[in-house]
């Protein structure tokens, strides 16, 4: 309801600076008439079709633009290090180590992986814990999925919006001022420019960064599956053996 009641205040700024507002100044590469209006449009549409949760998350998102900071990487590279001890501390028997990530372990991942094992489910048991934490990621993911789409969607729309305003203004001065049309131009000319940069060069990559990024951790999570229905495998023959050796 917040951030419904922003976004709409927001597009209301917005329409207000395209309409009434008049711009000023000469033809630049910075005009923040065009911004405004590119920028805030994109951004009160945002506010008005998520909630808080969703745009948490498009700015967490935000992150993997940084090479020094890469949560997503990191995440995955302590799920990999993670299984491996898991892996290894199952076949040598030390329970403990297990019982330990399954409050300690440092990926939601590892966590499901040591609780699964230490109760050795099996069959459809182990495939619904698994599907419930697929489901959680389809839910943390697409939204934010969907909202950077919407970035690509929109900033080419509100570019147009500007664009039009702009020449709107244009014919205004025109009849009011003819020796006063710069800023009318800039903002025609530039809120269509900033519009197409922002889909092509920010929505639609990061749309498609964090759509990779949900594939890559459900293949993870798919991996650990079958590494864990393995691992529990290996423990039922190993105890029909034993069983088979001292009946």
């Amino acid at each position: 309801m917040i951030t419904s009641f922003l976004g709409l205040l927001i597009l209301c700024g917005v329409g207000y600076t395209a309409l009434v507002l008049k711009p000023g100044g000469e033809l630049g590469f910075f005009d923040p008439h065009a911004g405004v209006v590119v920028f805030g449009g994109v951004i009160g549409a945002l506010f008005l079709a998520n909630d808080q949760h969703d745009l948490k998350a498009m700015l967490r998102s935000i992150l993997e633009l940084f090479p020094i900071l890469k949560p997503f990487n990191k995440s995955m590279a302590e799920t990999q290090n993670g299984l491996h001890e898991i892996r290894t501390a199952w076949r040598e028997g030390r329970r403990s180590v297990i019982l330990n990530l399954v409050d300690q372990g440092k990926t939601a991942e590892i966590k499901l992986a040591a609780d699964v094992l230490l109760q050795q489910l099996s069959g459809d048991s182990l495939s619904e814990r698994f599907m419930q934490q697929r489901t959680k990621y389809l839910h943390e993911y697409g939204p934010v999925v969907e909202g950077w789409e919407m970035v690509g969607k929109l900033a080419p729309s509100f570019g147009m919006v500007g664009t039009v305003t702009g020449m709107v203004q244009l014919f205004r001065n025109m009849a009011d001022d003819p020796t006063n049309l710069g800023g009318a131009m800039a903002m025609a000319l530039l809120a269509t420019l900033y519009g197409i940069a922002t889909g092509a060069a920010l929505g639609g990559p990061m749309a498609s960064r964090i759509n990779n990024q949900l594939n890559e951790r459900l293949s993870q999570l798919e991996l650990i599956e079958k590494t864990v229905s393995a691992l529990l495998y290996e423990t039922r023959q190993g105890a029909k053996q034993t069983a088979g050796e001292h009946p």
